[in-house]
């Protein structure tokens, strides 16, 4: 393992290590668990989502959480500071979560919290294992299928290539607020946002193709325990609809919809959002 420390743009700092989860392959993963000890085995884990997210994404919340819980989060293979290999299916990101979480020991029934692309590792999770509570950020049913980036995924590889360099690996703040943040996030935020995360290679960027969401209604006909929904107002990438006909099909969710916030709403939002999941995790 190598030990290195992150500087947090709020001027914390945090210690990630660069976990071997199988070989040529390490991932850059924050677990609180390194330096501190728990009176329970209650664990938090942070899925971020693609594009151009890491665990950085979750900046606002894990030094928040790590103060009582066990909290954890990592950057995908390709993210952050993981390894970058060739390939980057879906199976493959889903392998390398479930090869961390055994690495890791994380105790029976985790509370996961999963932003957007991030939520369909979570879902398939909770498909085939026992978890506590699940926390669904910025994301419905059957959006990934629907609009500009289902388009996209059909286009041939030479043409795929240039769309997702000017869309996807944008670098422009004003074009990112648009996309990803609402109205009145500041443009410093974004900035600030975009600094600390690197760009995925094209390879992984490809690879979304295999992000459909497989029997989308499968992991909610077996999953009978408490959900949060957390969405922002001014979310255009998914927009609220879509996550209130989710709260339609699970009776025993709930749902929260955050004013002045977009996609990022952790980001955009992180007090209002950080008390919100800090009651759904301390409600019985």
């Amino acid at each position: 393992m190598v030990c290195y420390t992150l500087s947090w743009l709020n001027k914390e700092k945090v210690i990630t290590k660069k976990i071997e989860i199988k070989n040529n392959l390490r991932l850059n993963v924050y677990d609180s668990a390194f330096e501190k000890k728990y009176p329970t085995d209650l664990t938090v884990v942070f899925i971020h989502g693609a594009g151009a997210g890491s665990l950085l994404n979750w900046e606002y919340q894990l030094n928040y959480f790590s103060e009582k819980y066990r909290t954890i989060a990592y950057d995908w293979r390709g993210c952050g500071k993981s390894d970058r290999p060739k390939s980057y299916t879906f199976d493959e990101h889903y392998q390398d979560f479930l090869d961390l979480m055994k690495i890791l020991k994380v105790s029976d029934k985790p509370i996961l919290v999963g932003h957007s692309y991030g939520c369909l590792i979570a879902r398939r999770y909770i498909s085939e294992h026992p978890v506590g509570k699940f926390v669904n950020v910025s994301l419905g049913l059957s959006s990934i299928e629907k609009g500009l980036l289902k388009q996209l995924l059909k286009l041939p590889k030479f043409l795929q290539i240039p769309l997702y360099r000017g869309f996807y690996l944008f670098r422009n703040p004003f074009f990112a607020r648009r996309l990803l943040a609402s109205k009145g996030t500041p443009i410093n935020l974004i900035r600030q946002t975009m600094k600390g995360n690197k760009r995925p290679p094209i390879n992984f960027f490809l690879g979304l193709k295999t992000f459909c969401q497989d029997e989308p209604l499968k992991w909610i006909k077996n999953y009978q325990e408490k959900m949060l929904i957390i969405g922002g107002n001014e979310d255009r990438c998914f927009k609220p609809g879509c996550l209130e006909k989710l709260k339609q099909l699970i009776p025993q969710a709930s749902l929260e919809i955050i004013p002045n916030a977009g996609h990022i709403v952790p980001y955009e939002a992180p007090e209002y959002f950080n008390q919100v999941l800090e009651n759904f995790i301390e409600r019985d």
